[in-house]
């Protein structure tokens, strides 16, 4: 048994599920955070690529949610069912759900940047 199992039997939640939980968000925020603090200072320098590199950056980090949440559906046993009340059940819906939130974030992130390119800064 891996120890990512060993935890859930235990009740707690591996790492690598928590990632895939909140890593979508995170990416979000960072990049929406640090796209609005550093476009005063790339309009002024015409360094409009640091944008897009921090959205760049921060789909990956989204990205990377959704892969840690596949990695950790893999190491769970094969037999888990829709219904629930078993501690492998309910860390497959927690995998499940940190792949979608990930993944949708991605996509807001992408949506966020599409302006990036089209639009300059110093508008």
């Amino acid at each position: 048994m891996t120890d990512g199992q060993q935890e859930v039997q235990h009740g707690k939640t591996p790492w690598m599920l928590w990632w895939s939980l909140v890593a979508g968000f995170a990416a979000w925020g960072t990049d929406l955070g640090l796209s609005y603090m550093l476009e005063q200072h790339s309009c002024s320098t015409g360094h409009h690529y640091v944008l897009h590199v921090i959205s760049a950056l921060c789909f990956a980090i989204a990205i990377s949610g959704v892969f840690a949440g596949f990695l950790s559906m893999r190491t769970l046993p094969e037999n888990v069912s829709e219904e629930g009340g078993k501690p492998f059940d309910r860390a497959h819906f927690q995998a499940l759900l940190g792949m979608a939130f990930s993944f949708s974030f991605a996509i807001v992130i992408i949506a966020g940047s599409v302006p990036r390119w089209i639009l300059s800064p110093c508008d």
